[in-house]
């Protein structure tokens, strides 16, 4: 970043307000707010911070609470705490382990969610993993997906690899990509027997791919080369271009060889 050295930091210790601009390091540690966009090295909260504005930084770190009312653009954005962005968020690494909510999209060349991340708009990005939760209200485009825990999907989900362990309910409009494969890491547990809504599964309307292989999945119709139908699925009907096989606990409508 030019001229890196000659802008000065932001501190804010107790509760201040500042105008937007070009500073080094913004740290808020209690309350602040800023108005106008803020071009930085460092944007850290520990407190409670508003920002009317666009922020455009290396590192954004969000230890407390942030509301940016604009759009960010980060090398690497972490959350620990709790971050509300009401535009679109463009980084290279983001980290969520708090809470994120992101209005429109998020572009990311990896991303991690051990907390929980709702982005309302397209999901854009080269590797994706999933251990806590995450709802994305359009499409889901990247190279590889994995997870670990749960999502729901308004859109489509569009990978190269497709990796799922159901760990809770998990929902998604479609499903395209090469290598697609969802499993149950547990066997029934005794919360299930009670509780059947809470029973870990895929729901899904299409799921299309080359290699494919689903345990406890619900869909409508599943189109690829080489199908396994494993435990616990219920699909109306599967296309197959080279093989097929079908765990006989499983259900399904029709099989047609294309």
């Amino acid at each position: 970043m030019k001229n890196e050295q000659t802008r000065p930091d932001l501190n804010i210790s107790g509760v201040g307000r500042a105008a937007g601009g070009m500073y080094r390091h913004v740290r808020v540690d209690g309350v602040g707010k800023f108005s106008g966009d803020i071009d930085c090295v460092s944007y850290e909260v520990n407190g409670t911070s508003g920002l009317q504005g666009n922020l455009h930084c290396e590192r954004y770190v969000v230890n407390g609470s942030a509301n940016i009312q604009g759009s960010v653009a980060a090398d690497e954005y972490q959350v620990n705490g709790s971050s509300k962005i009401e535009g679109s968020v463009k980084t290279r690494q983001t980290r969520i382990d708090g809470i994120t909510s992101i209005k429109e999209h998020l572009q990311t060349d990896k991303l991690i969610v051990n907390g929980k991340a709702t982005i309302d708009g397209k999901l854009i990005g080269s590797c994706v993993e999933v251990a806590g939760g995450i709802t994305v209200g359009k499409d889901v485009e990247c190279e590889t997906i994995e997870v670990q825990g749960g999502f729901k999907i308004k859109g489509m989900l569009n990978a190269g690899t497709v990796d799922i362990v159901l760990h809770h309910r998990c929902e998604v409009e479609e499903i395209g990509g090469e290598q697609i494969q969802v499993r149950r890491k547990s066997k029934v547990r005794l919360l299930d027997q009670f509780v059947p809504a809470m029973t870990p599964r895929l729901k899904t309307h299409i799921i299309e791919g080359d290699d494919i292989y689903l345990e406890h999945t619900h869909a409508g119709t599943v189109r690829g080369g080489r199908i396994t139908i494993g435990p616990g699925c219920e699909i109306g009907a599967v296309e197959y271009s080279v093989s097929y096989e079908q765990d006989p606990e499983s259900r399904v409508g029709r099989q047609v060889q294309m």
